[in-house]
């Protein structure tokens, strides 16, 4: 039998706070993962996409806190700009409904470090953001590590890898070994990730590791096309389906823009987020998806990672994930929180193979369609087979144009 939020141990300001948000009932990895945050037992876990990890810890965090002292006591490392800043904001929601007064500030890259020391200064008691900025202000001492008492590493095997891992160790080595409190959790955790998140815990920690897989209200789907025709299967798609928030992924962040000025060129409203944008067009990109004023938001794996935006209903894969973890985490950016949701990969006859290991490794079934007439179809229903020999002469294959490339072909 479930429990509800207030038997897993948390206030009545918190439940209050979270039936405000229209959150009754506490997910799978919450009502297994929060009561040992709560004992601040060190935690790894790994839950499916939109099944409020970030909740997970913030609940129990906001519990163990203590508000009377203004200093720094948790830190929460993400992989990207986007997730800090919507775990921002739900730690600010949580406090205004709650009435707790707990303050946490925002602390990025490419960002104005005066104006994040000037936060800094109203002595928040929780730190969110990117490592390598995180580090700087510990070493200027802006931050004091040793009132650090928990360490949240979100999606863990993100930031476990080869590119994130020293700077992630350097912040833990900061703090006091025997009152630091671990939690690590993503989605996706092979082996390895969880043998170095187990190294990084002054204590054995606590599993709480689900099968790894995708949401069953997820529907799969893959087009076959040419390379040249992809831009304008997503014109196809997003009129026929009246899909009013898709996200598209491509596999070259170099390419978002072209991209996205490709999908305008067809008259779609659509905008991107890649790093050669400043901080304010980033916010700008994600405000105009979620407030409808962009329909398709073109974007590459690494946003993938914990992006929330409510009420995407389609997932285009322009270019195919390079493997089943990506694909998974493309997938949970629809259909988040039990809704439905259609992941519609575009392939070539070459890169269908890729589609077909994905679906063998995620154990999900993908639908290979057409469009016809403004719908999805069955890709069988739409080939007739000729009668006779055709007297039509066969035509010369073309040279296949990259999806992304820099030329415009429009």
């Amino acid at each position: 039998m479930s429990k509800n939020f207030k038997e897993l141990g948390l206030s009545e300001e918190l439940t209050a706070a979270l039936k405000k948000q229209g959150i009754e009932k506490p997910t799978e990895v919450q009502e297994n993962t929060i009561p040992d945050i709560l004992e601040k037992n060190s935690v790894i876990a790994r839950a499916e996409t939109g099944s409020g990890k970030t909740l997970t810890y913030l609940l129990p965090l906001f519990m163990n806190i203590d508000p009377t002292a203004r200093t720094a006591q948790c830190i929460i490392l993400t992989p990207t700009h986007e997730l800090a800043v919507q775990v921002h904001r739900q730690a600010e929601l949580l406090a205004e409904n709650s009435g707790i007064e707990i303050r946490s500030a925002l602390i990025i890259g490419n960002a104005g470090m005066a104006r994040q020391i000037e936060k800094l200064k109203e002595k928040p008691q929780i730190i969110i953001g990117s490592a390598g900025r995180i580090y700087d202000l510990i070493g200027k001492r802006k931050i004091p590590a040793h009132t650090v008492k928990t360490i949240v590493v979100d999606e863990a095997d993100r930031m476990l890898d080869n590119m994130n891992i020293d700077m992630v160790k350097a912040i833990v080595k900061t703090t006091l070994k025997d009152s630091r409190q671990m939690i690590f959790l993503s989605a996706s955790m092979n082996d390895e990730a969880v043998s170095v998140a187990k190294e990084m815990c002054s204590k054995e920690p606590v599993f709480c590791m689900a099968e790894e897989k995708i949401p069953a209200s997820l529907s799969h789907y893959c087009i076959t096309c040419e390379l040249r025709d992809k831009i304008n299967t997503i014109r196809k798609i997003v009129h026929g389906e009246k899909a009013k928030k898709t996200i598209v992924f491509i596999n070259n962040p170099e390419n978002i823009e072209v991209t996205v000025e490709k999908l305008c060129y067809h008259s779609l409203k659509a905008v991107g987020l890649y790093g050669g944008i400043r901080r304010d067009e980033r916010r700008k990109a994600i405000n105009d998806m979620i407030s409808g004023k962009a329909e398709i938001l073109v974007a590459s794996d690494l946003v993938s990672r914990g992006l929330d935006i409510p009420g995407v209903t389609h997932i285009i894969n322009l270019d195919i994930p390079e493997n089943a973890t990506s694909y998974l985490h493309r997938a949970g950016r629809s259909g988040r929180g039990g809704k439905s949701g259609k992941i519609i990969s575009l392939a070539t006859l070459g890169e269908k193979r890729y589609v077909n290991k994905c679906a063998r490794e995620l154990g999900i079934k993908v639908e290979y369609v057409r469009m016809r007439e403004g719908k999805m179809v069955p890709e069988t229903s739409y080939v007739k087979k000729p009668v006779g020999r055709s007297s039509v002469p066969p035509q010369k294959a073309k040279k296949p144009l990259s999806a992304g490339n820099k030329s415009k072909n429009m």
